[in-house]
Parts: structure tokens; sequence; C-alpha cells
């Protein structure tokens, strides 16, 4: 009789503490996600107005006709392009600032934010000169030399602005990596009003160049509104970035081109995974391209979430790891993972659902073989709404490791995924039957490997720091 009650004692005893486990998890998974969402509403706030300022920007072109649009087209897929490439390099610096400020090291946290600015005005300049000289480029791919013109000349009057928008987002990471992100979405819907009245006002005064001139402007305003937050508002004074550079502030260049470069050819690679299937779907006839852009804007419109999530989260990685916290870097990131699976589930049910007056968004009445190409992106609907949960997925676990400083490797396995798995299986499948959902088909397949090593390299990652406990 002892023994039974003994053993019942036990059995409760050991329910009460699997209790306890539960509800202490549960809390910690709250915590981590207020966390989370403190830091990302912010920032898909202004992803959201940063997206509307490029949408302005076509509408308006489209308002003066197919050549200034096929013109200023061009030139912005060039210029973002290349935007991308030096925003990966650049984004690093935040990271690097995460990781200081969860250290407690407020020099480093200068000396990164620094570097992520100097970083951003070379570049910038780099990135100028290219784009100056984009003309002969685009011939020798086929543009028409009329288009050819009308890009080039927007392009010239666009890159001025590049390195205010550069800075903006180096400021950016530098107010995030310390937790305070706040001025970020002000100075972003500010900049959209400003990118439409200004773009409406000169496109009537100069035609698509003014539309180019307005996005200039406009990238100018948001780096320097940035910049006189930075120097006057109180939560950044003490962090005196703007007081002078000195060899602290070269020395962390290094660590910072280590990932911000890798982090440049990740995100060049899955860009060039989706042009290059834009490219592939253009071959199969103009209705399966609008029947493509049309579902790709969709996928595009559900990632501004999971990409404010993204930055979100490894930034509070960052923190955690900077100050040797390795079960909270789990923890953290699989919040930051769940969540962007949550909303990615969302989009796709939706997707799902009711795709006909989503399509018709992109696909209005009125316009030639607009019957045929809404029936060619219904065929894709299922296909997208996977693809939002795939890009979510790799998106929140590639910036985890990047925080992490394993940008190498993740670099590698985007390529494995984009170059050595989808983008050839998209051309065979295209070719061999399945058309167009042959591309979508392949686009997946790439990121579905992608999302796998990264989940295997996450795990090895995480379970290695968590045995040998590094100090970053």
């Amino acid at each position: 009789m002892v023994s039974i009650f003994m053993l019942a004692l036990l059995k409760s005893r050991l329910l009460f503490l699997q209790t306890l486990f539960i509800f202490k998890r549960c809390g910690t998974v709250m915590e981590d996600g207020r966390a989370i969402m403190a830091l990302a509403v912010p920032l898909v706030l202004s992803q959201f107005a940063q997206t509307g300022i490029l949408f302005i920007d076509s509408l308006l072109m489209g308002r003066l006709g197919p050549a200034a649009l096929a013109g200023g087209a061009l030139a912005l897929s060039a210029y973002y392009f290349c935007f991308i490439l030096a925003f990966g390099a650049v984004a690093a610096s935040g990271n690097l600032v995460a990781l200081a400020h969860g250290a407690g090291r407020r020099r480093e946290v200068v000396a990164a934010a620094r570097a992520g600015i100097l970083l951003s005005g070379l570049l910038s300049l780099l990135i100028g000169v290219a784009l100056w000289h984009a003309k002969p480029v685009m011939l020798a791919f086929g543009q028409p030399a009329a288009t050819a013109e009308v890009a080039q000349g927007f392009l010239r009057l666009l890159v001025w602005g590049m390195p205010f928008s550069m800075l903006f987002f180096a400021l950016r990471g530098f107010a995030s990596g310390i937790g305070k992100p706040g001025p970020v979405p002000f100075i972003t819907f500010s900049a959209l009003a400003l990118s439409a009245v200004l773009g409406w006002v000169l496109s009537q005064w100069i035609g698509v160049y003014g539309i180019a001139l307005a996005s200039a402007l406009t990238y100018l305003y948001m780096g320097v509104a940035f910049t006189l937050v930075v120097t006057r508002y109180r939560a950044f004074r003490r962090y005196p970035i703007f007081a002078g550079f000195d060899r602290r502030d070269l020395a962390i260049l290094r660590p910072l081109l280590k990932i911000g470069l890798p982090t440049a050819g990740t995100l060049g690679l899955e860009s060039g995974l989706f042009n290059a299937c834009a490219w592939l779907m253009g071959a199969l006839g103009a209705v399966q391209l609008a029947a493509h852009q049309s579902m790709m804007q969709l996928v595009i419109a559900s990632f501004i979430v999971p990409l404010g999530l993204m930055y979100a989260t490894s930034m509070r990685v960052g923190q955690a790891a900077g100050a040797g916290d390795w079960e909270r870097v789990r923890s953290i990131a699989l919040t930051g993972q769940g969540l962007a699976f949550a909303w990615t589930l969302l989009t796709a049910t939706i997707l799902l659902l009711a795709p006909e007056p989503l399509i018709a968004l992109f696909l209005p009445d009125g316009r030639a073989n607009v019957n045929e190409a809404r029936a060619v992106a219904l065929s894709l609907a299922p296909l997208a709404a996977l693809l939002c949960l795939l890009d979510g997925w790799q998106s929140l676990t590639g910036a985890v490791l990047r925080a992490l400083k394993d940008a190498r490797i993740t670099m590698v396995i985007y390529g494995v995924g984009c170059l050595g798995v989808g983008l050839p299986l998209a051309w065979l499948l295209s070719r061999h039957g399945l058309g167009p959902a042959g591309v979508w088909w392949g686009m997946c397949a790439g990121l579905l490997v992608v999302c796998l090593l990264l989940y295997w390299r996450f795990e090895r990652t995480t379970r290695q720091l968590q045995r040998l406990r590094p100090k970053f």
C-alpha cells in the first residue's frame, strides 16, 4: 500500500514538473513572440511603404504611355537588382550591431554602424558608375535602342539617390540592432507621400525623367531625415556614429564584408532564380508571362510580413547570441519561424480559397487575351500558395544563420537550391510537357531544397553553439 502511494506521489510530482515546464515554455514563446513583433511591426510598415514607392513609380510611368513604361521599367529592374546586392552587404552591419549590443559593447555598436555607413557610400559609388554606363549592356541583351535610351536617361537621374537610400538602410540596421526602430515607419510613410506628390508634379513637367528625379529626391529625404533623427533623438545620442571615423571603425569592415558579401550573393541567387524564371515564362508567350507576373505580385505582397519578421528575428537572435544565451537563440529563431509560417499559411489559404478576385486585380477586364491569362494564372494558384510557405520559411531560417555569422555556407545552400535544382528543373519541366506550371514547380522544388538544407544547418549550428558556447 505504501509503495502504491509512493508511486502515485512520484507520478504526480513528475506530472507537476512537466506542467511547469510546459507553462514555462509557453511563457518563453509568448515573451519571444512579443519581442519579435515589437521590432517587426515598424519594419513591416517600412517595407510596405518602400514597396509602395516602387508601385507609385510604375503607376505614374504607365500613365505616360507604353514607351515610357518600357524604358522606366527596364531602368528600375536594373537599378533594383544592383540595389539588392548592395543592400545585402550593408544589411550585415545591422547583424554586427545586434551582436555587439547584446554583449553590451557600445563602442563596437558604433564601429559596426560606421562601417555600414562607409560601405554604403563605397557601394553606391561603384553601382552608380556601372549604371551610368548601362546602355551598352542593355543593347547587348537585345533591348530596343529607343527603350535603352530612355532607361539610360532614367538611371542617370535615379543613381543620385542611391547613396542616400543606402544610408537610410544602414541607419535602419543600426536602429533595429539596438532595438529602437521607432522612426522608421514615420520616415518611410512620409517618403511614400512625398514620392507620390513629387512624381506626379515632375512627370507633368519633364515626363518619365521627372519620375526618376522624384525618386532620387525621395531617397535624399529618407537619408537626411534619418541622419537628423539619429543625431538629435535622445535614444541615439549614446552612439555618436557621426562623430568621426578611426582605425577601430575600419577594422570592422573585414568582419562586415565576411558576412555582407555572402549575404549579397545569397540575395542575388534568390533574385536571379525569380528573374530567370520570368524570362523562361516570357519565352512561352505574352499570355503566360502576364499570368506569371500577376501570381508573383501576390507572392511578393505576402512576403512583406515575413520580410519584417526576418529582420526582427535576426536582430533578436544577434542580441541573444552576443549575450551568449544559446537557449534563447533557439527559442527566438523557432518563434520567428512559427510566426512566419502562421502568416504565410493564412495568405496561402486565402489564395487557395479565393484566387479569382486576387487575379482580377492584376488582370482586369478590357485587355487583350485577359481570359486566357486568367486561366493560366488560376492553374498556378496552388503552386503560388506553396511558394508563399516556402519563401517565408527559407527567409527566416537563412536570416538566423546569417545573424550567427554563418553566411558563407548559407550562400552555398542557396546556390545548390536555386542554380543546382530550381532553375534547371524549371527549364526542363517547362519545355517538356508542363509548360507554365513547370516553371513554378522548378521554383518550388529549388526553394524546398533550400529550406531543408537551411533547417539542417540551423539545427547543426545551434546544437554546436550550445555545446561549445563561443563568445561573439
